[in-house]
């Protein structure tokens, strides 16, 4: 699987899960402006990337 740079725009109320703390659906828009949808991801992951986070 390539490595690819993805602007994460949107993701969705967190939903519990049995194998993860946490997954939430996210969409992104990829470097050629094409959009991706990435599902799912443990909330934990996105924890350190939200800039407007307290």
């Amino acid at each position: 699987m390539a490595l690819t740079k993805v602007l994460i725009t949107v993701t969705t109320y967190p939903l519990p899960s049995r194998s993860y703390d946490e997954l939430v659906c996210t969409a992104g828009v990829l470097e050629n402006g094409q959009w991706i949808r990435i599902y799912p991801v443990p909330l934990k992951f996105l924890k350190g990337l939200r800039k407007d986070e307290k």
